[in-house]
C-alpha cells in the first residue's frame, strides 16, 4: 500500500529493520554493485556502510511509491524554479533540464575533515605553483618544470603582473575527485581557471533540504551557507585599498552561454550584481559599470568568461564576451579579477606528472590525495604505448581541450593509424591517462535504484592565508552502469548533492559578528543599462500578451454567439494585431455572412494562440517574456517568477482544438496576467528597476491601446455600438460604462471612459500621467540636469489634456459628433506617431548611450 501524501523520507520511522538489497517495497531489489569498483552504500558483505545506515533505514520504510511520490514536489520545484543548463544557448538546441537525483552520496564528518584538509592542501599547492609561474619562475630555473610545458599553454598570459608577498593568485579553486577500487581518493581533473558548478550544488542542496526537511535535521546534515558568506566576503575584500562600499560584478558570458543560470543564480544569491562584457567599459584603466545613472566604478570581477577571450585588445578574438582594456586595468591595479587570467594553465593535464616532485620541493611532503596517473607526450617517445596493459585514454593537454578523449585500447586499427599520425607529429600536445574504475553509488531511476558510476567536484575559496572547502559537493552520476560521470557540465550526466553528516546537531553556521552598525539606507544602487533594457521589455511583452489573450478571448465569445455584428469589429482589431491583413478582410464580401467571417476567423485564432512560430503569437509573446524574467531573476520576485513559469507551461501544452475548450484556456492565462500585476505592484520595491519595468507596461499599453481605436475608427467612421462594445470589453471597462451610463454605447462617453477618463486604470490618460510621473523619477545625473525623456513625455501629456478639456469635451452638440470623431482619430494618429519617437530616446539615454561622469 502506497504512503499518504503526507508522509515523506522525514517522517519515516527509524526503528524499522536495517534493509537488505531486496528490501524497501522491491526499492533496492536491483541494486547490484560493479565488478572492479568501490560501492558507496553497500560493504563487501552486502549491508549499508555506517555512514548509510540510518538513510537506508528511511528509504526502506518510504519504499518505491513513497519516494517517487516526495520526489515529484522536487522535480516541481527543478521546473518552478526554471533550473536548467544551456538555459538560452543555441536555438536549435532544446533547453537541457538540470537532472538531478533524490537520493544524495554520504559521508561521514571525519572522513571530510581528513579529505577537506587534502583539498587545501592541493590548493595552495597550485597557488604557490601560480605564483611561481608569474613571479621569479624558480620551478623552471631548478628543472622541476619544462620551460615547453608552460611556455606552449595557449592560456599562459605573460602580461599578468606578479603576485608577491602572501596574496593568493588562485582564489576560487574547484577539483574533480574520485574513489579508486580500493576505497581512496584519486584526483581526475583540476579547475583553476573559472570554476563553475558551486552554484548547481547549492539549487541541488536547497531542492533536497525543501523535500526532505526531517531527514536534512535529523542526519546532521552539514550546511553550507557560511561558505557562500564567507566566499561573498573574500570578494569585497578584494577589492584595491581605499574602497569603503567596493563594487563588486560577476562577469558572465551571458545568456547564449550553457552555464548562465548557475551565473545569475549565484550572483543573486552572493547580492552582487551581474554583467556582461558589453556592460562594462575601460576609462582611464578604470574599470566601470554602464548603469542608467551613468557609469559606476568596479573594484572587483568575479570571472566567468574564459581567459582567451577576458580582453579583445590583448587577444583578438570575435567573441564580444571580454571587456576591451580590463588587462591594462588589471595591470595598474584598480581592479581585482577573480581568477586573474592566466590561471588556467593549471588545469593542463600534462602538469600532474610534476606535482609530486614540486610538492617535496616547496612543503617537503607528498600530495595527501594522488593525481590520476598520467603521462605528457614531451617527455615518452612512444606515447600510445606508454600504459600497457591498462586502459587508458588520449587527451589533449593544453587550451580548450576541444576534442573528445580517446578510449585506446578499443580503438580500431584504421583509426589508430591517424592517431598514430596525429600524435607523432605533436607528441607533447597529447597525454595518456590512466582510465579509472569509478567508485558506484545508489541513483533513482523513477521506479528503483541502480548503482552508476560516480565522480565528485569540491570547491573551495580563500580565505584569509588558507581556504575554506564547501561542505558537499556537484556529485556527478552516469548515464548508465556502463558509462561514465562527465566531469564536465558539459556531458549528459546526473547530478546529486553529497551530505555530510555531523557528528552531533550543528547550529546555524551564518557568522552573527558584524564588523560595525550598519547606516540605513534606501537605495539598492544604481541599476545597469542592461537590467533596465530587459526589465522595460519584461513590461512590454507582459502586456502585449494580456492585450492579445484579451482579443483572443474576445473572438470566442463571438464566434460562440449568433450575432454576425459582433464578428465584424472582430476583423479590424486582428488586423491591428498582425493576425489579418487589409488584403484577407478586403477579400470578404461587402456584406459577408456570419460563415464567410468565421471561415476567415477560425485558422487565424488557434494559429495565434497556440502557434509559436507566428511572430505575435500568445506563445510567442509568452516565450519572449520568459527569456527575458529568466535574464532577470535577480530583479522578481519568487512568485512573479513562478506566475510567468506557470504562464509558460500554460501555453506550451497542447492546444485544444474547439473553441470552447480554448476558452477556459484564456481565462486561466488571464488570471495569470492579473497576478503576475498584482505581484509585481505589492512585492517589488520602488526602485530604478520598478520604474523601468512600469514605463514598459504603460508605453505597451498605450501603443496597443491607440492601435485598437485607429484600426476600428478606420473600418468603422462612426463607432456602430457592436464596435464600441469590443473596444470595452477588450479594456475591461464594460461593467463601469453601464453603470455610468444606459442603452447602447455612445461614441463620446464610451472613448470618454475608455481614452480620458484619470480615474479609469486602463485609460490612456491614466497611462500618460503614469508615465509622466515615473519618467520624472528616472535617475539624472545631477540634480541640475533635466533629461530629454521626461520632457518630451510631459509635452505628450500636457498636450492630450487639453484636447481634453478644450476640444472633446467642450460641446454637448450631437451634430458635431462625426467632426469631434475625425478630429480625434487625427489626435489619436498623431500621439501614436510620436510614441516611436519616444521609447527611441529612451533607449538612446538609459539603455545604449551612456555619457561619461567621474564616480
Amino acid at each position: 500500500m502506497p504512503p499518504s501524501q503526507s508522509q515523506t523520507l522525514g517522517s519515516m520511522s527509524q526503528s524499522q529493520t536495517s534493509p537488505t538489497p531486496g528490501g524497501g517495497d522491491g526499492l533496492f531489489a536491483n541494486y547490484k554493485g560493479l565488478e572492479g569498483s568501490f560501492d558507496e552504500f553497500l560493504d563487501p558483505d552486502g549491508s549499508p556502510r555506517p555512514t548509510w545506515q540510518d538513510f537506508s533505514e528511511r528509504l526502506r520504510g518510504l519504499g518505491k511509491d513513497g519516494l517517487g511520490l516526495s520526489w515529484r514536489r522536487g522535480e516541481e520545484l527543478l521546473r518552478e524554479n526554471g533550473i536548467s543548463y544551456n538555459l538560452l544557448g543555441d536555438q536549435s538546441q532544446n533547453k537541457r533540464p538540470w537532472n538531478l537525483d533524490p537520493i544524495p552520496a554520504l559521508m561521514s564528518e571525519s572522513e571530510w575533515t581528513s579529505l577537506s584538509a587534502s583539498l587545501v592542501e592541493r590548493a595552495h599547492l597550485w597557488n604557490q605553483i601560480l605564483k611561481d609561474c608569474y613571479g621569479p619562475r624558480t620551478l623552471l630555473n631548478e628543472g622541476l618544470l619544462p620551460p615547453a610545458l608552460l611556455y606552449s599553454q595557449p592560456n599562459f598570459n605573460r602580461f599578468l603582473p606578479p603576485v608577491n608577498g602572501g596574496g593568493n593568485i588562485l582564489t576560487s579553486y574547484a577539483v574533480d575527485v574520485a574513489r579508486s577500487a580500493d576505497g581512496t581518493w584519486t584526483v581526475v581533473a583540476d579547475r583553476t581557471e573559472a570554476p563553475n558548478g558551486a552554484g548547481f550544488a547549492l539549487e541541488n542542496r536547497i531542492i533536497l533540504a525543501n523535500v526532505f526537511p526531517e531527514t536534512t535535521h535529523k542526519l546532521h546534515l552539514i550546511r553550507q551557507a557560511a561558505y557562500f558568506q564567507s566566499l561573498r566576503a573574500t570578494l569585497f575584500a578584494h577589492a584595491p585599498g581605499g574602497n569603503d562600499e567596493p563594487k563588486v560584478v560577476m562577469l558572465s558570458p551571458g545568456p547564449a552561454d550553457r552555464t548562465y543560470f548557475e551565473d545569475a543564480y549565484l550572483a543573486r544569491y552572493l547580492g552582487i550584481t551581474l554583467a556582461v562584457g558589453e556592460e562594462l567599459t575601460v576609462r582611464n584603466d578604470r574599470v566601470y559599470l554602464k548603469t542608467v545613472s551613468g557609469l559606476q566604478r568596479v573594484h572587483v570581477i568575479y570571472r566567468r568568461v574564459h581567459e582567451t577571450v577576458i580582453d579583445p585588445l590583448e587577444v583578438p578574438t570575435n567573441s564580444q564576451q571580454g571587456v576591451p582594456g580590463l588587462m591594462g586595468a588589471i595591470r595598474s591595479g584598480t581592479v581585482s579579477v577573480i581568477n586573474p587570467p592566466g590561471t588556467g594553465i593549471a588545469e593542463s593535464p600534462a602538469l600532474l606528472p610534476f606535482l609530486p616532485a614540486i610538492s617535496q620541493r616547496l612543503f617537503g611532503k607528498d600530495l595527501s590525495i594522488p593525481s590520476i596517473e598520467t603521462i605528457w607526450g614531451g617527455q615518452e617517445e612512444n606515447l600510445l604505448e606508454s600504459l600497457p596493459g591498462q586502459s587508458a585514454l588520449l587527451k589533449e593537454a593544453f587550451g580548450l581541450r576541444l576534442r573528445p578523449p580517446v578510449q585506446l585500447d578499443t580503438l580500431p586499427v584504421i583509426q589508430r593509424e591517424s592517431l598514430v599520425a596525429r600524435v607523432n607529429a605533436s607528441p607533447s600536445s597529447y597525454v595518456v591517462q590512466q582510465q579509472m574504475n569509478f567508485s558506484h553509488g545508489p541513483v533513482w531511476t523513477g521506479s528503483q535504484l541502480e548503482s552508476r558510476p560516480l565522480a565528485y567536484r569540491f570547491f573551495l575559496f580563500a580565505k584569509g592565508d588558507s581556504y575554506q572547502v564547501m561542505p558537499g559537493a556537484l556529485v556527478r552520476c552516469a548515464s548508465s552502469t556502463e558509462a561514465l560521470p562527465g566531469l564536465s557540465l558539459d556531458h549528459d550526466s546526473g547530478s546529486k548533492d553529497l551530505w555530510i553528516l555531523g557528528e552531533k546537531e550543528n547550529p546555524d553556521e551564518l557568522q552573527t559578528n558584524q564588523p560595525a552598525r550598519l547606516s540605513i539606507r534606501r537605495s539598492t544602487g544604481a541599476l545597469s543599462s542592461r537590467s533596465a533594457d530587459n526589465l522595460f521589455w519584461i513590461g512590454r511583452y507582459s502586456e502585449r500578451t494580456e492585450f492579445a489573450t484579451r482579443v483572443l478571448l474576445e473572438i470566442v465569445l463571438a464566434m460562440t454567439d449568433d450575432k454576425t455584428s459582433e464578428l465584424t469589429p472582430l476583423l479590424a482589431t486582428l488586423r491591428s494585431f498582425g493576425y489579418l491583413t487589409g488584403a484577407q478582410i478586403k477579400a470578404l464580401a461587402d456584406s459577408p455572412s456570419r460563415q464567410e467571417i468565421l471561415n476567415l476567423l477560425r485558422p487565424v485564432f488557434f494559429e495565434s494562440a497556440s502557434k509559436e512560430s507566428t511572430g505575435d503569437s500568445i506563445p510567442a509573446n509568452v516565450g519572449n517574456l520568459f527569456r527575458l524574467a529568466s535574464l532577470s531573476r535577480d530583479r522578481l520576485s519568487n512568485e512573479s517568477w513562478r506566475i510567468i513559469r506557470a504562464h509558460g507551461d500554460l501555453v506550451s501544452s497542447s492546444p485544444p482544438h474547439t473553441l470552447l475548450s480554448m476558452r477556459p484556456i484564456l481565462q486561466k492565462a488571464l488570471l495569470n496576467h492579473s497576478a503576475f500585476n498584482g505581484t509585481c505592484r505589492e512585492n517589488i520595491t520602488r526602485n530604478q528597476g520598478w520604474l523601468f519595468l512600469n514605463i514598459g507596461r504603460r508605453v505597451e499599453r498605450i501603443h496597443w491601446l491607440l492601435t485598437l481605436i485607429n484600426n476600428l475608427m478606420e473600418a468603422d467612421p462612426e463607432l456602430s455600438p457592436s464596435s464600441l462594445e469590443t473596444a470595452l470589453s477588450i479594456n475591461d471597462t464594460t461593467l463601469t460604462y453601464r453603470f455610468r451610463y444606459r442603452g447602447s454605447p455612445q461614441p463620446l462617453p464610451a472613448l470618454d471612459l475608455i481614452l480620458f477618463d484619470p480615474a479609469n486604470p486602463r485609460s490612456l490618460a491614466f497611462q500618460l500621467k503614469e508615465l509622466d510621473r515615473d519618467l520624472r523619477n528616472l535617475p539624472k545625473e545631477d540634480q541640475a540636469s533635466q533629461s530629454e525623456v521626461p520632457r518630451f513625455a510631459h509635452r505628450i501629456v500636457l498636450r492630450a489634456m487639453n484636447y481634453l478639456e478644450t476640444e472633446l469635451l467642450s460641446t454637448d452638440d450631437e451634430t458635431s459628433e462625426a467632426a469631434e470623431l475625425a478630429k480625434l482619430r487625427v489626435f489619436l494618429t498623431d500621439l501614436q506617431d510620436k510614441m516611436p519617437r519616444f521609447t527611441e530616446k529612451l533607449g538612446w539615454e538609459f539603455f545604449t548611450h551612456v555619457e561619461f561622469t567621474n564616480s
